[in-house]
């Protein structure tokens, strides 16, 4: 197929959708409409020669394997190393924290110091080919010698232990952090944050769970919440992936884009479960607590059992919940977490249970015709087990963390948009979109402020086809609601303009329905929420204070000798602190890692 008739297959594609894409003579990123009327999630098209496919793989043949649960001090290499993902592919090259995939999950304990190093012995990169040079700060040296950086996600941690994407680390080089832990249990996960290449460098493995624990949720046998501990407590981290025949990863979805473009979003048509695809997993007969992380770089997923089971949500992103929440499923997008219990006992010996995906696509996944990913791993009935009960509350009880707070509606209201534009400057990619927040690039002097110890209600507004879990470092969030709208209105009412100039009109004229709580299982506290495409999600964001943090969340972030920095306004790389550029505070991104490599993420400083 040629190059014209790619773009011509593609445009006219989004004509039919009713996108309403438009090309550009101009190399200016020009918005892009959105179709007229809100259109519903759709099932998965059929497969396509279009896009590329893995070879065809048996389910549930190799076991899933377990991370090792170690202590969150010392020094982690970041490696490279050989690893086979399924029994019948070859094994590759790919990445891991200490280990051929993945990362062994770190323990630490609340207001204990956890002080860490990470080291850079990657190598080349895993996926070089696919390194995009026109992204922020990329170069061809990140193919032979990539950056890298370590973000421990929903940690409140100081900025310069934040694993800013605006510093990063060659080969022979690494941060050294000190993580405070000044915050209740929780699952949290680290994971490289190197500005550009994000995408690829978690693809390529680097992520690892990292567990919390309280003096009440301790992780041991003689916990006071009366939780699954031990063998009984299983890390899930869930990816979706697609591999050649030579049991490499294939990042690319369509066949139509060159190599080495970021084709705003990998979905992949197989699954892996903590680096492994469609595993077995056999279990007792009792309960389990799992806890689980979409990993995937684009991909929401809706968990549910093949027998159409209960089970019970127990925690989100930063927390237990007040108490068990049974229910049929759960929606987990890229970022966030899930702390659940299953029940087992009925299971008989070989009997087995699937854990499967029933999400649907949103428009623009259709437009990519993104196929379906429906099995995820299986579970095998293997005798009797120690008896766990579902406790009957969480918090607020005696030997329990205080109840959550009913969540309100703040004073201070921001409107945030989520923006898709046409990027001709790209137009080698063939279908060269690009993501934004506010219609700002990420290197933009236009810089959020906030300020420590103020609670602030976000209206997020998404005017794409596309559904994005967006993620706010340092705050704690909770969902007040959604309420969807015609974002046609919207948007050609308050046509955004020229890209770089912020564009964030209020939506609230142009709602359709009311508003929607949260389900029972998303009420707790969070640090990634899902923001549905024509809709406004609202959102209370807490930054903590100075007293809680222990630390000034503003300071300027020091270089470290060895390491290299991007000016926040793009000006340049340094690699000399003489040099080097000043940078403040955090960012907040889309957990799309291709949306956020170009250009869906945002500066943002906390003052005190």
């Amino acid at each position: 197929m040629s190059d014209l008739s790619r773009r011509g297959f593609l445009l006219g594609a989004l004509g039919i959708a009713g996108m309403g894409y438009l090309a550009s003579a101009s190399a200016d990123p020009v918005p892009l409409p959105p179709p007229p009327v809100p259109i519903p999630p759709l099932p998965a098209p059929t497969i396509t020669p279009l896009n590329y496919h893995s070879p065809a793989l048996q389910p549930f043949v190799d076991e899933l394997p377990i991370p090792e649960t170690r202590a969150a001090a010392g020094e982690l290499a970041a490696t490279s190393g050989m690893h086979r993902y399924h029994r019948d592919l070859p094994e590759t090259r790919s990445w891991g924290f200490g280990q051929s995939v993945l990362g062994p999950n770190l323990e630490a304990y609340r207001d204990q110091v956890a002080r860490i190093g990470f080291r850079n012995e990657l190598g080349t990169h895993v996926l070089a080919p696919h390194v995009d040079l026109t992204m922020h700060g990329v170069t061809e040296l990140d193919r032979t010698d990539p950056r890298f950086t370590v973000h421990l996600h929903g940690g409140a941690n100081s900025p310069d232990s934040d694993g800013h994407p605006l510093i990063a680390w060659r080969n022979g080089g690494g941060p050294r952090f000190a993580y405070g832990n000044r915050q209740e249990a929780a699952t949290l996960w680290y994971h490289d944050h190197a500005m550009g290449i994000t995408r690829l460098n978690i693809q390529a493995g680097l992520a690892g769970l990292y567990y919390l624990r309280d003096e009440f949720d301790t992780g041991r046998a003689d916990n006071p919440l009366g939780l699954p501990s031990g063998e009984f407590e299983v890390p899930l981290i869930v990816q979706d992936r697609t591999f050649n025949a030579d049991g490499s990863l294939q990042p690319m979805v369509a066949t139509y884009i060159p190599q080495g473009y970021n084709q705003s979003g990998q979905l992949g048509d197989v699954c892996c479960v903590n680096g492994v695809v469609w595993p077995r997993f056999e279990v007792r007969r009792t309960v389990y607590r799992f806890r689980l992380l979409n990993g995937s770089n684009s991909r929401p997923y809706i968990f549910e059992f093949s027998n159409g089971m209960l089970f019970f949500a127990i925690g989100g992103d930063l927390g237990l919940l007040d108490g068990p929440v049974p229910t049929p499923s759960i929606r987990v997008s890229p970022g966030e977490r899930v702390d659940m219990l299953v029940d087992f006992s009925g299971l008989a010996d070989g009997e087995t249970v699937d854990l499967i995906n029933t999400a649907k696509n949103d428009l623009g996944n259709t437009v990519f015709m993104v196929p379906e990913l429906r099995p995820i791993m299986r579970f095998v009935g293997a005798g009797d087990g120690p008896a766990y009960d579902i406790p009957f509350t969480l918090r607020g009880g005696p030997g329990q963390p205080d109840a959550l707070e009913p969540v309100y509606r703040p004073g201070s209201v921001r409107t945030m948009t989520l923006l898709g534009l046409n990027d001709d400057s790209r137009a080698a990619a063939v279908f060269p979109t690009m993501m934004s927040l506010n219609n700002l690039a990420f290197l933009s002097s236009d810089i959020d402020m906030a300020r420590a110890g103020t609670v602030e209600q976000w209206d997020i507004v998404n005017t794409t086809p596309f559904d994005h879990p967006i993620h706010l470092h340092l705050a704690r969030l909770r969902v007040i609601a959604r309420q969807p709208i015609l974002t046609s209105a919207y948007f050609f009412a308050n046509y955004p303009p020229k890209f770089g100039i912020r564009w964030a009109p209020s939506a609230d004229p142009y709602v359709i329905d009311p508003e929607q709580g949260p389900p029972p299982w998303e009420v707790g506290w969070k640090d990634t929420i899902e923001c549905p495409t024509d809709t406004i999600t609202r959102i209370l964001v807490k930054w903590p204070s100075v007293e809680e943090l222990g630390f000034d969340p503003d300071t300027t972030i020091p270089i470290p000798p060895g390491a290299e920095a991007m000016s926040p306004t793009g000006t340049g790389m340094s690699g000399d602190m003489a040099d080097a550029p000043e940078i403040h505070g955090y960012v907040w991104h889309c957990h799309n890692l291709d949306h956020a490599d170009h250009d869906m993420m945002q500066q943002i400083r906390v003052r005190p």
